[in-house]
């Protein structure tokens, strides 16, 4: 048994009474919401009750909550979102028990129980899993192929180049020249996808971040290696 109150200062809060809930208790999350959970016998007017009392206590993790959902996408069938090469497809089915994904030339289809909840963080990150694995198809399509042509054009050589699900650097490169290069390059536009890879292949000439090694970068860039630079500085790793 599920009901919802608007409460001033707090927004809409869902009260949800169930004969497995044995006490009282508030939780917050960045998909539900405010959320409390109430014994089967307990009246709805004590559960509010309750939540007046611990306002202060829900205003000061609201902000915590809204830091979550700050930048991130929330997925349903009325999302607009592409992969570089793909384009998410949500369809609600009412005949099925468990969501179900299939990777198709054009498309990311996901179908939907019409019976369970969408906004549950189990089920987007099952959606977020499954964007990520299509970007580390396409990166692994595209990104060695695009750093051999970068590298013979410029003349410059390099051991290997490995694909990772890397969240701290968009790429790097080793002493030995092995080249590793984010997944979530696939986010960024082609000029700044091919910037990075030009970065990391500018440190097979330049280990460091000396001057020597911007202006080096700055003959591979046609003088834009810190304008570049500071233009990637927009973008994150962060996933969504």
């Amino acid at each position: 048994m599920t009901k919802k109150e608007h409460i001033d200062g707090i927004g809409e809060v869902t009260f949800v009474k169930t004969k497995r809930t044995k006490n009282l208790r508030i939780s917050m999350s960045p998909y539900k919401g405010v959320r409390v959970s109430v014994p089967y016998l307990m009246s709805f007017r004590k559960a509010f009750s309750f939540v007046i009392e611990k306002q202060d206590w829900i205003h000061k993790h609201l902000p915590e909550m809204e830091r979550k959902l700050e930048g991130q996408t929330v997925f349903d069938e009325n999302t607009d979102f592409n992969t570089y090469r793909r384009k998410l497809v949500i369809i609600i089915k009412p005949n099925i028990k468990a969501p179900r994904a299939k990777l198709l030339k054009e498309k990311i289809l996901v179908e939907f129980p019409e019976s369970l909840d969408i906004y549950t963080e189990q089920y987007q990150d099952f959606i977020r899993t499954i964007i990520e694995e299509t970007w580390r198809k396409e990166a692994k399509e595209l990104l060695p192929i695009r750093t051999s042509e970068l590298a013979t054009k410029f003349n410059l050589s390099y051991e290997k180049v490995s694909v990772k699900n890397t969240k701290s650097r968009w790429g790097s490169c080793s002493h030995q020249n092995n080249i590793s290069l984010s997944l979530h390059l696939m986010r960024l536009p082609k000029e700044l996808r091919d910037y990075v890879i030009l970065h990391e292949l500018a440190h097979t000439v330049e280990k460091n971040h000396q001057p020597p090694f911007w202006n080096f970068l700055d003959t591979l860039t046609e003088g834009n290696a810190k304008k570049l630079d500071k233009e990637l500085k927009n973008y994150t790793t962060r996933i969504f």
